[in-house]
């Protein structure tokens, strides 16, 4: 028997009812997910139930909305420590409609997972995973030449990482003046979170963003308060 997290269950169900699209073979997919980690990688459940929490959840349909609002038609994505990918993919091939998105994750595990949760998506190349510490190597690297340039770049990762000027500094003369779209927290008492910032003022300031779009607060089921920017 699969030993799956009652919240992980709960913001499953939840999720797919939000995305109201019948999709049977997308929630086999998930369901083998679950099954291939649990027996696979048994060391990633632990990672796996923070991954699949409702928090994560609302985080990532917030994020998702907010692009919505603004009227973005965003086709190929740079993700920059997508994790396991699960709900973000999903969300924006299917609600605003991107052609392709690149995951560039730290964690070779995590890519194999992603790929279980995306199944469907990397079968018609619209989802792809590269191991890549992302503060210390450029993403163009491991870019095609007939790879569409990113016109969206997403960060829901921030406070674990250094500021997002260093992957500016890494990247600079590969992006075409995409659009960042960068997600932190307050909350310091967690080792992993190494670069929290006080609001969406300082996520901005201390990423160059310049031309501001959205910026915003949202207090998630878990309490967290998270903090998104949206801009150039």
């Amino acid at each position: 028997m699969v030993n799956i997290a009652k919240e992980s269950i709960v913001s499953t169900a939840m999720f797919f009812g939000y995305l109201s699209n019948n999709d049977i073979q997308a929630a086999k997919d998930w369901k083998q997910a679950f099954v291939d980690t649990e027996r696979h990688f048994p060391h990633q459940e632990r990672a796996l139930a923070s991954a699949t929490t409702i928090s994560q959840m609302e985080s990532k349909i917030w994020l998702v909305e907010e692009l919505h609002e603004l009227s973005l038609e965003a086709k190929s994505v740079c993700l920059l420590g997508g994790w396991f990918a699960n709900y973000i993919t999903t969300l924006l091939i299917e609600k605003i409609n991107v052609e392709h998105v690149h995951n560039f994750e730290i964690d070779d595990d995590a890519k194999k997972i992603s790929y279980k949760f995306n199944k469907r998506y990397k079968d018609n190349n619209q989802y792809k995973c590269d191991v890549v510490n992302v503060m210390f190597e450029p993403v163009w690297k491991k870019q095609k030449k007939t790879d569409k340039v990113f016109d969206l770049v997403i960060n829901t990762s921030c406070e674990h990482m250094f500021p997002m000027k260093q992957f500016h500094k890494l990247n600079r003369g590969f992006l075409d003046n995409p659009v960042f779209v960068l997600q932190s927290t307050n909350e310091n008492k967690y080792d992993d979170h190494i670069n929290c910032v006080s609001g969406p003022d300082e996520l901005a300031e201390q990423s160059e963003l310049i031309d501001i779009m959205y910026s915003g607060s949202k207090v998630l089921d878990s309490g967290m308060e998270r903090f998104m920017v949206i801009g150039r």
